[in-house]
């Protein structure tokens, strides 16, 4: 059975996206995560519902003005991310490369997919935030959300 994506006017996507090798660089290099939201923010319009970063991955909601957008805006972050990354830390993540990704390649810094939900409902869109909210407490990273700082859950 091929997996279909559900492209929706007006609804929301819960996305996770994942580091290659859950390598912990996204807390690390916050400065350059914000700037590549914000080169895919001038490319595309999408609303950021709530996000959560922790050192080697996020979750995040976005409501796009197109739908069908969505899957865009995420090679927009990953691309600009990854060309904003030192070069010694490039280089660093492609020696962890087969042969075979480098030929194809792979950076070395996200995974290739990412998980991907439409939200259906406000009880959907409510339990997807508890999730978020309280992933680095799952994850070991603090005691009680108001303490991760990455989060949209403490503004």
């Amino acid at each position: 059975m091929k997996y279909r994506r559900l492209f929706l006017p007006g609804h929301s996507y819960y996305l996770t996206l994942v580091t290659y090798r859950r390598k912990p660089l996204l807390v690390e290099h916050i400065d350059l995560l914000r700037e590549a939201f914000r080169k895919s923010k001038e490319r595309y319009a999408y609303h950021i519902d709530a996000i959560v970063i922790l050192p080697d991955h996020l979750h995040m909601i976005i409501t796009p003005d197109e739908p069908d957008s969505y899957p865009d805006i995420i090679k927009q972050i990953k691309r600009s991310f990854v060309y904003l990354l030192p070069q010694s830390v490039k280089d660093e993540a492609r020696h962890a490369l087969s042969p075979s990704q480098y030929r194809r390649g792979h950076a070395g810094i996200w995974q290739s997919r990412y998980y991907e939900h439409t939200i259906r409902n406000e009880k959907d869109m409510m339990e997807k935030m508890q999730y978020m909210q309280n992933n680095p407490i799952k994850h070991g990273w603090c005691e009680t959300w108001e303490e991760w700082e990455y989060s949209s859950f403490v503004r």
